[in-house]
C-alpha cells in the first residue's frame, strides 16, 4: 500500500510538472492574442514545477514582443489608409520593455550548465537577433512616458536600455557611448521625480562616468541621498556617503557644497571646523575649504582664527568678494568683542587698548571699502551696515552718516 501511495504521489508531481511546461506550448499557440497568451503563461514563470524555465521565459519574451510588432505593423499599414486604425502606443512600449526583461531572465536559465556540466544555449541567438535592432526604441518609450509624467514607467524604459548594455545577452555588442550615459542620466532624473531615490542613485552613479552629464548626475545623486535622510542614522549615513564621494573626486565642488550645507546645520559648528581643518591639509589650495573653515570659526566667535582662514582663501582667489566681506565682518566682530572685554565694567578704554581696537577697525575698513568699490550696488554682498559699524567704531561721523543714507534707501 505504501509503495502504491508513493507511486501515486510521484505520478501526480510528474503530471503537475508536465502541466506547467505545457503552458508554454499553449501560450505560444495564442501568440496572435498576446494579452491572452501572457495570462496563460504567467503561472509557469514562477512555478517550481516548471522544468524548463528558459523555455518559459523565452516564450514570454516572444509573446511580449508581439505587442510591439503588432502595433508597428499597424503603424506601417496606417500610412496607406485614409482612416487610421488607433495604435495602443503605451501597450506597444510596455510590451517591448517586458520582452527585453523576459529575455534577460531567459538568458540566466539558458546559460546554466546541463546535467553534464555543459552550457548549450537554445534561446540566446533568437532573443538577441529579435531585440538588438529595436533597442533604441526603448529611448522613445522612455520619452513617451516621461512627457506624460509617468516617471516610474520612464525609469523602466530607460533603465532597461541602460541595463541592456551590461546584459550577458548582448555581451560585447553594445558600446557605452554618449547616448548610453545620457539615457542613464535621464533614468536618474525620472527616478528622482518618481521619488525612487535608490534607482535615482543607481543610474546617476552610472552617468557620472561621462563628463558631459556628470554635473547633473552628481546633483541628482546628492539630492537623492539627501532625500533619504529621515532619521539621525540616515543623516550620519548621508554624511559618510558624501565623504566617500569627496575622497574619490576631491575636485567636485557640488559634493563639497553639499558637505558644507550639511555641516552648516545648527549644532554642527565644531564638527564643521574639525572636518575643514583636516580637509585643508589634504587640499591646501582649495579656496572653498578655507572659506568654510573660516565660517565655522566665525560662528564659534573665534574671530582671529576666522580672519586667518578667510585671508588664506583670499590669497588663493583675490576676487573672492564674499570671502573679502567675511574678512571685514569678522574683523568688526573681533574689534567689538575686544572693546567689550577691555572696557570691562567701566565701559572705557585706555589709550593703548583704544589703539588696538582702532587698528582692527582700520583693517576691516580696508576690506569693506574695497568691496564697496567692487560691488557698489550690493549685488553680491550687502556690505552697507557692516561698513557703517566700522565708521561708527572709528568715530568718523561724516562717513557713518553717508552710509546711513544708503541704509535708509533700502
Amino acid at each position: 500500500m505504501k509503495k502504491f501511495m508513493f507511486m501515486a504521489v510521484a505520478l501526480a508531481s510528474a503530471a503537475t510538472a508536465f502541466a506547467q511546461d505545457d503552458l508554454v506550448k499553449q501560450a505560444l499557440k495564442e501568440k496572435g492574442n498576446p494579452a491572452e497568451a501572457v495570462k496563460i503563461l504567467t503561472p509557469a514563470l514562477t512555478s517550481p514545477q516548471t522544468t524548463n524555465k528558459a523555455a518559459a521565459w523565452g516564450a514570454m519574451s516572444d509573446i511580449q514582443y508581439q505587442f510591439y510588432s503588432n502595433a508597428y505593423e499597424q503603424m506601417v499599414q496606417n500610412q496607406f489608409k485614409t482612416e487610421k486604425t488607433p495604435i495602443d502606443t503605451l501597450g506597444m512600449y510596455n510590451g517591448l520593455i517586458e520582452s527585453f526583461n523576459a529575455a534577460f531572465k531567459c538568458d540566466e536559465f539558458d546559460m546554466q550548465p546541463n546535467e553534464k556540466g555543459k552550457v548549450k544555449p537554445k534561446y540566446r541567438s533568437k532573443n538577441k537577433s529579435r531585440l538588438a535592432p529595436v533597442r533604441n526604441v526603448l529611448i522613445d518609450a522612455g520619452s513617451q512616458f516621461y512627457n506624460a509624467k509617468n516617471y516610474a514607467a520612464a525609469v523602466k524604459a530607460w533603465g532597461t536600455f541602460v541595463a541592456s548594455a551590461d546584459a550577458p545577452l548582448f555581451e560585447g555588442e553594445i558600446k557605452k557611448d554618449s547616448t548610453f550615459y545620457l539615457i542613464a542620466d535621464y533614468a536618474a532624473l525620472a527616478a528622482y521625480l518618481s521619488k525612487n531615490y535608490a534607482e535615482a542613485t543607481k543610474y546617476a552613479t552610472v552617468a557620472l562616468d561621462d563628463p558631459k552629464v556628470k554635473a547633473e548626475a552628481m546633483n541628482i545623486l546628492l539630492s537623492s541621498q539627501k532625500e533619504c535622510c529621515k532619521t539621525k542614522e540616515d543623516s550620519v549615513a548621508y554624511f559618510e556617503k558624501l565623504k566617500e564621494i569627496r575622497a574619490k573626486d576631491p575636485n567636485e565642488n557640488a559634493v563639497l557644497f553639499a558637505i558644507n550645507e550639511y555641516l552648516s546645520q545648527p549644532g554642527r559648528a565644531e564638527l564643521k571646523e574639525a572636518w575643514c581643518a583636516e580637509e585643508v591639509k589634504k587640499t591646501p589650495n582649495d579656496k572653498f575649504v578655507w572659506a568654510f573653515l573660516g565660517e565655522s570659526q566665525m560662528n564659534q566667535q573665534k574671530y582671529a582664527d576666522a580672519v586667518a582662514s578667510f585671508k588664506k582663501s583670499l590669497s588663493l582667489d583675490p576676487s573672492f568678494i564674499e570671502v573679502e566681506y567675511n574678512v571685514g565682518a569678522s574683523l568688526v566682530l573681533q574689534a567689538t568683542q575686544m572693546k567689550e572685554q577691555l572696557a570691562g565694567a567701566t565701559g572705557r578704554l585706555n589709550a593703548d587698548d583704544a589703539a588696538k581696537v582702532k587698528a582692527i577697525f582700520e583693517d576691516a575698513k580696508t576690506h569693506l571699502e574695497k568691496i564697496r568699490q567692487a560691488d557698489p550696488n550690493r549685488e553680491k554682498v550687502n556690505w552697507a551696515y557692516t561698513l557703517y559699524q566700522v565708521y561708527y567704531g572709528l568715530g568718523d561721523a561724516d562717513k557713518a552718516a553717508e552710509i546711513e543714507k544708503i541704509l535708509g534707501g533700502n
